[in-house]
């Protein structure tokens, strides 16, 4: 488990072949995507941390990030690893 930079708990799941679950307490968060893109280049929750396609993480590369639908005041979002 990780922490916001406010002591939220970012749960974070392994859920097997590269994939992971992380969900938390944000008020808000940023989606950003490359220009002419439509896929989700980097994922910011309130109080952090960031997270972006090409990131360590677990040892393994992000290759994808998901947004997923959330409880208000909540986000959960699914990276592939590589």
């Amino acid at each position: 488990m990780k922490t916001s930079r406010y002591g939220d708990t970012r749960k974070v799941t392994d859920n097997g072949h590269g994939w992971y679950t992380i969900e938390g307490k944000a008020h808000y968060y940023r989606v950003g995507s490359e220009p002419d893109s439509s896929e989700v280049s980097y994922f910011d929750p309130e109080g952090g941390p960031m997270i972006q396609v090409g990131d360590s993480f677990q040892g393994r590369k992000i290759a994808t990030i998901m947004v997923e639908s959330a409880p208000k005041d909540h986000f959960k979002i699914r990276i592939e690893t590589v």
